[in-house]
């Protein structure tokens, strides 16, 4: 006699069969890139006094907030004392609950009121650079990972994710190259914005003039890349 291997216990099965029930699947989608943020905030009360608690906690709202973006929110808690890793790890832990929200929920968000104006209008700025950069196309891997890394107005997780769905990207391809460019760029802030003020701690003479350094830097590459922008949109076919 032989044992039969094909039969398996309902108990081994229930998980595939959450998997396969769609409302059960969908509300998991929509709840679990939501606790993100609200776990981020316990984990902040647990761990930081409760005054710098809530300076963090403005910070993070702060950054849902238009201009504001990685570029200023993590120098800013810097320059507070919270440590470059921590304030790392909150922007990135952020932008990957947006991240995933947008890539699992999109459809569903674009008909919530509010929400879904504020992706519609993402989405807006995602075609304005697919049509005045190519390259974004071409190289939609690397280019969409660019496209979040660089902290320039209209960049970021959100409009990322929006634009790597307009890309026609699968939705994980689009969650993980968000995750990489947010990680990269707010591990360079971080770091950066730490060691400049280490040497200017040290020296503040030096440290101003690296200051000013890098803002002439990101000045000039911002206009030359406005100037960059407005060529292509000449070039344009029409």
């Amino acid at each position: 006699m032989t044992a039969d291997h094909t039969t398996s216990t309902p108990e081994s099965d229930w998980w595939k069969a959450i998997l396969q029930n769609p409302y059960l699947t969908g509300l998991i989608k929509l709840i679990l890139p939501l606790a993100i943020i609200p776990t981020i905030f316990a984990a902040l009360y647990l761990i930081e006094p409760y005054q710098q608690f809530l300076i963090i906690s403005g910070l993070i709202v702060a950054y849902f907030v238009p201009p504001a973006g990685k570029e200023t929110i993590i120098p800013i808690a810097i320059l507070m004392g919270y440590p470059w890793w921590l304030i790392m790890l909150v922007i990135f832990l952020l932008d990957v609950a947006v991240a995933l929200f947008v890539v699992w929920n999109f459809d569903l968000a674009l008909k919530i009121p509010l929400l879904g104006r504020l992706l519609e209008s993402g989405m807006t700025v995602a075609r304005n650079y697919t049509e005045s950069q190519p390259w974004l196309r071409r190289l939609s891997t690397i280019g969409l990972i660019l496209f979040v890394f660089f902290p320039l107005q209209g960049t970021g997780a959100m409009n990322g994710s929006i634009l790597g769905r307009l890309l026609g990207l699968e939705k994980f391809r689009v969650f993980g190259c968000v995750c990489v460019g947010s990680f990269t760029s707010s591990l360079v802030i971080a770091l950066g914005a730490d060691v400049l003020l280490d040497v200017y701690r040290q020296d503040p003479t030096l440290g101003i003039g690296l200051l000013v350094a890098i803002v002439v830097a990101v000045l000039a590459g911002f206009v030359g890349w406005r100037i960059w922008k407005g060529r292509l949109r000449g070039r344009a076919p029409r």
